[in-house]
């Protein structure tokens, strides 16, 4: 499916968003206050609604979660793009707030790749990409650093074009961070991973 599936969580980091044609927007749980903030109305909205503060909306769908449950509401929005068919994903609101969330959406990020689709993560600062047995070009950002993880336990087959510091082949272990705070050095660069599944950070300088 060439459609993107954009769910917006509700994390303090937001990031830029510009709608694209045919945008599926899932607002999940607190991130509904950013989608009213944009004056966006979501396709879906879900959670199990602990964080929101606002009254719940009459006319959007609304698919409620059990506040004991196993995902994220982050996650529970994933499973329900997947389950829709999607298999380009944006996720925004998903950085900064609670380390431990952080940590639980970059999981969610990875899940999307495991799967065989392509996620990323927006911040106001960073961007996270996953990708699986994949490669992927990723336009040159001014004043921005950009490392190569494995979030597998290992990585193989990795090579890094187009950066200062260059890998062929390479394995990478989720245990040693060999690909951090690398550098653009044209205006592409071009990663690719054989088998495994790599975490690709973009963050400023400063």
């Amino acid at each position: 499916m060439d459609k993107r599936c954009v769910i917006i969580a509700g994390a303090p980091e937001f990031g830029s968003y510009e709608p694209l044609e045919g945008d599926f927007v899932i607002a999940a749980d607190r991130g509904y206050e950013h989608v009213k903030n944009l004056g966006l109305i979501p396709d879906i909205l879900l959670g199990d609604f602990d964080s929101l503060t606002s009254k719940l909306p009459d006319h959007i769908k609304i698919i409620r979660s059990p506040a004991v449950k196993d995902d994220t509401d982050t996650m529970l929005a994933v499973k329900k793009g997947l389950e829709l068919g999607f298999d380009n994903f944006l996720i925004l609101g998903a950085l900064g707030g609670r380390l431990d969330h952080q940590t639980a959406n970059l999981a969610a990020c990875a899940y999307v790749a495991e799967k065989g689709g392509f996620c990323e993560l927006r911040g106001e600062r960073d961007k996270v990409f996953a990708i699986k047995n994949r490669a992927i070009e990723v336009a040159k950002e001014e004043g921005c650093y950009i490392s190569v993880f494995s979030y597998t336990d290992r990585a193989r087959g990795v090579s890094v074009k187009g950066l200062r510091y260059p890998l062929e082949n390479a394995e990478l272990k989720n245990t040693f961070p060999l690909g951090v705070s690398n550098e653009f050095f044209h205006d592409k660069a071009r990663i690719e991973v054989k088998e495994g599944i790599l975490l690709i950070i973009i963050s400023p300088a400063i």
